[in-house]
């Protein structure tokens, strides 16, 4: 992925043109359904987008897994709509529960499935056909449209944009092949609100950058960020089903006093740390630095190594034992995966494999300093006055 980025870096003045008809194109088809010259299904209940113009970015599931808690804390029913990316579903609309395999419904669908257990969630390339499926079924008081930022084939009340520091910096309007956008920078126009997958100590170098980049929509900036509350230990010939289904059930409670505060959970041996024994860190790439700045921050000790895969990954046995080979070379007794990896990877022979529960840290608009509880519920009053 870093060489992918550092040739378009390197062919940016020749990806140019290209790049700029890819913005055109989707402007051209947002006008389409503008006009209903293309159709769009409108629910009979509020929707809300939780997505962003780029492929790398990171956070939707955070924020989509927070919404859902907020909704089900509240006595309503929500229901979730994902696309199922880099999965093979055996049909579609699929619905999504806790033993639903990555491979069937895609990754982010998987972890929102067992953070929030019970949860109406749906996995379709056609949201529209979900959601009417989800209405027949549930009868929804909220949609929440994860991942579907581009997606304008279902009309919704909100969109919460999702941006990296690459999006506010190199990867900025860059749309494919000079990029990894969808869409140009006035696609943003459509966001609600921005909401930025940033790390504490980065806000105050990037804020500025961030400031300027998105001041003139209009619209609020949150920042969203994940803080280790407990390491849970995977074990058992079922590692990997287990992984999924326990892997932070109770991410982004709303309740505490935090935005996200996680509640308990059961399942699978727990720990505050290790003992001051060292530990390996496996990642996906595009969450490797946010991980390991949580890891550190939560056990006072930065990883002895980190293990970086590609973010759509298959781990092999082979993968699983040259990471049970690392951890004894690098004498590290401890295996810490993010909750993503531990859902792919499954098991490490012979080592114990352990991942974290997270709460969700939402903060505060950085134009107004309003705190995203308040903001949200105000804007849900908005959109559904009658309840």
């Amino acid at each position: 992925m870093q060489d992918l980025f550092a040739l378009q870096q390197r062919l940016r003045f020749l990806l140019a043109p290209p790049a700029a008809l890819t913005a055109l194109a989707w402007r051209v088809r947002e006008t389409l359904y503008a006009r209903n010259l293309l159709s769009a299904w409108t629910s009979p209940v509020p929707a809300v987008g939780v997505g962003a113009v780029s492929s790398r970015t990171r956070g939707k599931v955070m924020v989509s897994a927070w919404l859902l808690g907020w909704a089900q804390a509240r006595g309503l029913t929500p229901a979730l709509l994902a696309p199922p990316r880099d999965a093979e579903p055996p049909d579609m609309p699929l619905s999504v529960s806790a033993s639903t395999p990555v491979s069937a419904c895609g990754i982010e669908a998987a972890l929102l499935a067992r953070y929030r257990p019970g949860a109406a969630i749906l996995a379709d390339v056609n949201p529209a056909r979900a959601g009417k499926s989800a209405w027949d079924a549930v009868r929804p008081d909220l949609y929440i449209l994860h991942d579907h930022f581009s997606t304008l084939s279902v009309r919704r009340q909100a969109d919460l944009a999702l941006l990296g520091v690459h999006d506010l910096d190199k990867g900025w309007n860059r749309p494919f092949p000079a990029g990894d956008w969808r869409e140009g920078a006035k696609a943003l126009a459509r966001a609600t609100a921005f909401i930025l997958h940033i790390a504490p100590d980065e806000l105050h170098l990037r804020r500025p950058l961030a400031e300027r980049r998105l001041s003139p929509f209009g619209k609020p900036v949150f920042t969203v960020h994940p803080s280790i509350w407990r390491l849970r230990q995977i074990a058992g010939q079922n590692a990997g089903q287990n992984a999924g289904q326990n892997a932070g059930q109770n991410i982004g409670q709303p309740g505490g006093q935090s935005e996200g505060q996680s509640g308990s959970q059961s399942g699978g041996q727990t720990a505050r740390d290790f003992g001051g024994e060292p530990y390996l860190l496996v990642a996906a790439q595009s969450e490797q630095d946010m991980a390991a700045k949580a890891a550190q921050a939560f056990l006072k000790l930065p990883p002895r190594l980190s293990l970086v895969f590609p973010d759509a990954h298959r781990f092999t046995q082979q993968d699983q034992a040259q990471i049970a080979d690392d951890a004894a070379r690098m004498r590290a007794p401890n295996i810490l995966a993010t909750p993503e990896a531990a859902l792919r990877l499954g098991a490490v022979p012979g080592r114990d494999l352990w991942t974290f529960d997270q709460d969700v840290v939402l903060g505060p608009c950085l134009l107004t300093g309003q705190g995203f509880t308040p903001w949200w519920e105000g804007l849900w009053a908005a959109l559904n006055p009658a309840g």
